[in-house]
């Protein structure tokens, strides 16, 4: 059987915390046998956890293995963090003015950075994993030895799932791509009605947010058709 997919939402007061906004977490897990050089390969296992009182190398064979089989055979459980980035004027893309793609066309080039705020987040996020999962009894095996040096495990900014921005909306032209109905300032029979308008994507999933965005865009074109004004 499989499909599980359980979340825990949001669930503190900022007031309490250094940091705005907030985080979802995100469980998977299973039971089965580690494997052997790939994904839950057990030489990322036995090699860097002490089996039974002992430290071994990473890997082996014969007996040895098998009691490292059976030593982390079981029941495993990861926890993922997804948090809000806080929007900033000085986080936007723009054209690169010397690479372009294989048709020719110039690609996009990011300018973002983490902030105290997302970092401190992700301290939050990592000091309540370690805390269920001791409290589970649970023999943490991966994202333990995050820290400052790494940011508390921050991915790269654009790298997780869901991501959203690059043509916010807005009513000064200058300052956004579109107006509040996701139509280009400089373009008037151009929409986008993705998630591009987005200035930042909240912890919560926006789909349902597009979605009646893009209803809301679309009764305005009808609207403006009827007017002849597109």
């Amino acid at each position: 059987m499989g499909g599980m997919h359980v979340y825990t939402p949001w669930w503190l007061d900022n007031k309490k915390l250094d940091f705005p906004r907030g985080y979802h977490i995100e469980y998977g897990g299973g039971f089965g046998m580690p494997l052997y050089g790939f994904q839950w390969g057990v030489e990322n296992l036995n090699g860097r956890y002490i089996v039974k009182g002992k430290q071994k190398q990473p890997g082996g064979y014969g007996a040895s293995l098998k009691e490292d089989y059976r030593f982390f055979y079981g029941a495993h459980v990861g926890m993922a963090g997804r948090g809000e980035a806080i929007a900033r004027e000085d986080s936007y893309c723009g054209i690169d003015p010397k690479v372009v793609d294989k048709f020719g066309i110039p690609v996009l080039r990011f300018h973002t950075t983490y902030t105290d705020y997302e970092i401190k987040q992700a301290k939050h996020m990592h000091e309540t994993f370690s805390e269920i999962l001791g409290a589970m009894g649970a023999i943490i095996t991966w994202g333990h030895d995050d820290g400052p040096q790494n940011n508390w495990g921050l991915h790269s900014p654009g790298n997780i799932i869901h991501e959203a921005g690059t043509v916010r909306m807005g009513n000064d032209p200058k300052r956004a791509a579109l107006n509040k109905w996701s139509q280009a300032h400089d373009c008037k029979n151009l929409f986008c009605v993705d998630g591009g308008p987005f200035v930042s994507q909240a912890d919560k999933n926006i789909t349902w947010t597009i979605l009646a965005l893009s209803m809301r865009t679309s009764e305005y074109i009808v609207d403006e058709m009827k007017k002849q004004n597109i």
